[in-house]
Protein backbone atom coordinates (compact mmCIF):
# COMPACT_ATOMS: atom_id res chain seq x y z
CA UNK A 1 0.00 0.00 0.00
CA UNK A 2 0.59 3.81 0.14
CA UNK A 3 0.18 6.21 2.29
CA UNK A 4 -3.46 6.60 2.48
CA UNK A 5 -3.76 3.62 2.87
CA UNK A 6 -1.56 3.03 5.40
CA UNK A 7 -2.67 6.42 7.27
CA UNK A 8 -6.14 5.11 7.33
CA UNK A 9 -5.33 1.94 8.80
CA UNK A 10 -3.71 3.69 11.60
CA UNK A 11 -6.88 5.62 11.94
CA UNK A 12 -8.70 2.48 12.32
CA UNK A 13 -6.74 1.02 14.75
CA UNK A 14 -6.86 4.52 17.11
CA UNK A 15 -10.85 4.28 15.91
CA UNK A 16 -11.40 0.84 16.98
CA UNK A 17 -8.99 -0.45 18.95
CA UNK A 18 -8.54 2.41 21.45
CA UNK A 19 -4.98 3.38 20.76
CA UNK A 20 -3.45 6.60 20.87
CA UNK A 21 -3.34 8.27 17.30
CA UNK A 22 -0.47 9.96 17.12
CA UNK A 23 2.15 7.00 18.10
CA UNK A 24 -0.12 5.01 15.98
CA UNK A 25 -0.15 7.30 13.21
CA UNK A 26 3.97 7.40 12.90
CA UNK A 27 3.89 4.17 13.11
CA UNK A 28 1.99 3.20 10.06
CA UNK A 29 4.40 5.26 8.11
CA UNK A 30 7.62 4.82 10.13
CA UNK A 31 8.70 1.78 8.32
CA UNK A 32 8.52 3.63 4.65
CA UNK A 33 10.18 6.41 5.71
CA UNK A 34 12.98 4.59 6.66
CA UNK A 35 12.99 1.72 4.03
CA UNK A 36 12.20 4.20 1.72
CA UNK A 37 15.17 6.95 2.36
CA UNK A 38 17.91 3.97 2.94
CA UNK A 39 16.76 2.02 -1.18
CA UNK A 40 16.00 5.18 -2.92
CA UNK A 41 18.15 8.28 -1.44
CA UNK A 42 21.23 6.22 -0.03
CA UNK A 43 20.98 2.98 -1.66
CA UNK A 44 22.08 1.11 1.17
CA UNK A 45 19.56 -1.85 1.22
CA UNK A 46 18.73 -4.31 -1.23
CA UNK A 47 14.44 -3.84 -1.44
CA UNK A 48 12.58 -0.70 -0.20
CA UNK A 49 11.15 -3.21 2.23
CA UNK A 50 14.57 -4.09 4.52
CA UNK A 51 15.22 -4.02 7.12
CA UNK A 52 12.38 -2.03 8.78
CA UNK A 53 9.69 -4.23 6.98
CA UNK A 54 10.72 -7.24 9.11
CA UNK A 55 9.81 -8.95 12.25
CA UNK A 56 13.43 -7.36 13.89
CA UNK A 57 12.13 -4.20 12.42
CA UNK A 58 8.97 -4.30 13.98
CA UNK A 59 9.53 -5.73 17.53
CA UNK A 60 13.22 -3.48 17.73
CA UNK A 61 11.59 -0.05 17.28
CA UNK A 62 8.80 -0.97 19.41
CA UNK A 63 11.40 -1.40 22.33
CA UNK A 64 13.44 2.21 21.23
CA UNK A 65 9.66 3.46 21.78
CA UNK A 66 9.60 2.02 25.02
CA UNK A 67 12.52 3.05 26.38
CA UNK A 68 11.77 6.20 25.31
CA UNK A 69 8.21 6.58 26.47
CA UNK A 70 9.89 5.54 29.65
CA UNK A 71 12.61 8.09 30.08
CA UNK A 72 10.00 11.22 28.74
CA UNK A 73 6.65 10.01 30.35
CA UNK A 74 6.14 7.14 32.97
CA UNK A 75 2.84 7.66 32.85
CA UNK A 76 1.41 7.07 29.03
CA UNK A 77 3.97 4.97 28.47
CA UNK A 78 2.09 1.88 28.19
CA UNK A 79 -0.18 3.69 25.76
CA UNK A 80 2.27 4.80 23.84
CA UNK A 81 4.29 1.26 23.50
CA UNK A 82 0.38 -0.29 22.64
CA UNK A 83 -0.30 2.38 20.44
CA UNK A 84 3.13 2.21 18.19
CA UNK A 85 2.70 -1.46 17.92
CA UNK A 86 -0.67 -2.08 16.85
CA UNK A 87 -0.18 0.79 14.02
CA UNK A 88 3.07 -0.45 13.12
CA UNK A 89 1.21 -4.26 13.14
CA UNK A 90 -1.24 -2.24 10.54
CA UNK A 91 1.10 -0.75 8.55
CA UNK A 92 2.73 -4.50 7.99
CA UNK A 93 -0.36 -5.99 7.25
CA UNK A 94 -1.42 -3.54 5.02
CA UNK A 95 1.93 -4.88 3.11
CA UNK A 96 1.52 -8.37 3.36
CA UNK A 97 0.59 -10.90 1.07
CA UNK A 98 -2.84 -10.57 1.85
CA UNK A 99 -3.14 -7.29 0.13
CA UNK A 100 -0.89 -8.58 -2.90
CA UNK A 101 2.43 -7.40 -1.58
CA UNK A 102 5.64 -8.94 -0.19
CA UNK A 103 7.62 -8.44 3.41
CA UNK A 104 10.91 -9.96 3.93
CA UNK A 105 9.75 -10.47 7.73
CA UNK A 106 11.97 -13.03 8.99
CA UNK A 107 14.95 -10.99 6.76
CA UNK A 108 17.99 -11.70 7.02
CA UNK A 109 17.42 -15.43 8.90
CA UNK A 110 15.84 -16.44 5.86
CA UNK A 111 16.59 -15.16 2.26
CA UNK A 112 14.15 -13.57 -0.07
CA UNK A 113 13.97 -12.50 -3.59
CA UNK A 114 12.74 -9.09 -3.53
CA UNK A 115 12.71 -6.87 -6.32
CA UNK A 116 11.90 -2.78 -5.95
CA UNK A 117 12.07 -0.66 -8.61
CA UNK A 118 14.55 2.31 -8.90
CA UNK A 119 12.17 4.79 -8.34
CA UNK A 120 8.86 5.19 -6.08
CA UNK A 121 5.41 4.10 -7.46
CA UNK A 122 7.35 3.45 -10.93
CA UNK A 123 4.17 1.23 -11.73
CA UNK A 124 2.82 5.01 -12.60
CA UNK A 125 5.03 6.09 -15.28
CA UNK A 126 7.11 2.84 -17.08
CA UNK A 127 3.75 1.08 -18.31
CA UNK A 128 4.18 -2.00 -16.48
CA UNK A 129 1.52 -3.46 -14.72
CA UNK A 130 -0.63 -1.83 -11.84
CA UNK A 131 -0.66 -3.34 -8.66
CA UNK A 132 -4.22 -3.81 -8.67
CA UNK A 133 -5.25 -6.13 -5.91
CA UNK A 134 -3.36 -4.10 -3.85
CA UNK A 135 -4.68 -0.26 -4.89
CA UNK A 136 -7.98 -1.74 -4.51
CA UNK A 137 -7.66 -2.71 -1.18
CA UNK A 138 -6.11 0.85 -0.50
CA UNK A 139 -9.29 2.15 -1.91
CA UNK A 140 -11.34 0.18 0.13
CA UNK A 141 -9.73 0.60 3.42
CA UNK A 142 -9.36 4.50 2.69
CA UNK A 143 -13.01 4.55 1.38
CA UNK A 144 -14.03 2.65 4.74
CA UNK A 145 -12.02 4.79 7.12
CA UNK A 146 -14.15 8.23 5.51
CA UNK A 147 -17.70 7.02 5.40
CA UNK A 148 -17.32 5.73 8.87
CA UNK A 149 -16.19 9.20 10.38
CA UNK A 150 -18.91 11.02 11.48
CA UNK A 151 -16.60 14.28 10.61
CA UNK A 152 -16.52 13.29 7.42
CA UNK A 153 -20.16 12.87 6.96
CA UNK A 154 -20.66 16.10 8.42
CA UNK A 155 -18.82 17.83 5.89
CA UNK A 156 -20.45 15.88 3.40
CA UNK A 157 -24.04 16.93 4.74
CA UNK A 158 -22.99 20.54 5.05
CA UNK A 159 -22.25 20.62 0.99
CA UNK A 160 -25.19 18.95 0.23
CA UNK A 161 -27.42 21.33 -1.78
CA UNK A 162 -30.92 22.31 -0.28
CA UNK A 163 -33.73 19.92 -1.37
CA UNK A 164 -36.26 21.47 -3.49
CA UNK A 165 -39.89 22.51 -2.24
CA UNK A 166 -42.48 20.39 -4.49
Amino acid sequence: MILPGHVAASVLCHRHLKVALWPALVAGVFPDLVDKFLYYVLRVVPSSRTPMHTLWGWLGSTLLLGLLAWALDRTRRRAWLWSWFVGYGAHLLCDSPLVGGRLPFLWPLRSYTMSSSRAPLSYLFDGGPWPLWTLSAELLLVGYTLATSSRFRRWLAARRPPAKAS
